[in-house]
């Protein structure tokens, strides 16, 4: 179960320790990482306490770029060619009853993925943006909006040769051909994934009407723990958009909330 950190701040160490022992695994994303590294806090920190209770139940999931990587070069779903690793958390979080400081090089590498990330969220609301081009969207009415939504959101999820045709449109060597693409790739889910978050984006905010810079970067990290998700099968979240569109999207998935 891929562990959306809504989940782990909304259950008590007893909790958790239940899930465990009903035999589930939790996967880390390198996203959840950078959720709690990002900013530093007592929540946070009582967050790492809580899984150092359950380290044995914990495995560190591969990064978006390094299953991108592993299928561009094996062909092969990034699921069948990595696996995950096992996961040390510090033994001293708190240390002599003071506040556990993060420490230079994770603040650094924190900083650096921030800088990353404000540039992928610019390019990507220009993207979203654009929907206005849709010719579904282009003229709908806000009363037409929530059908049209569903309909188009429910292309995205089945039409398979749409996906692959957008894939085809961005597609760069080594990049796999389109033709072997489907639903069981990262590739893949990044397609529908995004498309679904920018379908969200204009029907919610259209071309005026600008979000807030912190909202639309909580939006982005969503998606990157939804799209590992997608590739594992399960999610525990807590977050309500985030659940809707993994339901949508993997509907055999197994949920935790």
């Amino acid at each position: 179960m891929v562990l959306d950190k809504s989940f782990l701040q909304g259950v008590s160490p007893a909790q958790l320790q239940y899930n465990v022992q009903q035999g589930w695994v939790f996967g880390i994303a390198d996203v959840f990482w950078y959720e709690h590294f990002r900013k530093w806090d007592e929540w946070r920190l009582a967050n790492l306490v809580k899984l150092k209770s359950i380290e044995k139940s914990l495995v560190l999931l591969p990064g978006i770029g390094e299953m991108f990587r592993a299928e561009a070069q094996k062909h092969r779903p990034a699921s069948q060619v990595l696996v995950g690793k096992r996961v040390t958390l510090n033994p001293k979080l708190r240390e002599g009853g003071r506040f556990f400081e993060l420490d230079g090089q994770t603040k650094e590498i924190a900083s650096e993925r921030t800088m990353e990330l404000e540039e992928r969220l610019d390019d990507m609301v220009a993207i979203w943006r654009d929907f206005k081009t849709l010719p579904a969207l282009n003229d709908a009415t806000q009363s037409e909006m929530p059908n049209i939504v569903r309909e188009l959101s429910l292309q995205i999820r089945d039409d398979r040769e749409d996906i692959r045709g957008f894939y085809r449109n961005h597609r760069i060597p080594p990049w796999p051909e389109p033709e072997l693409i489907d639903e069981q790739w990262a590739f893949f889910r990044w397609i529908q994934v995004q498309l679904l978050a920018g379908l969200d984006y204009f029907a919610s905010y259209g071309v005026k009407i600008q979000p807030s810079r912190e909202k639309l970067m909580h939006e982005l990290l969503d998606l990157e723990y939804l799209i590992v998700a997608l590739v594992v099968g399960g999610l525990a979240s807590r977050e309500k958009r985030m659940i809707e569109r993994f339901k949508l999207l993997r509907p055999d998935g197994i949920l935790l909330r």
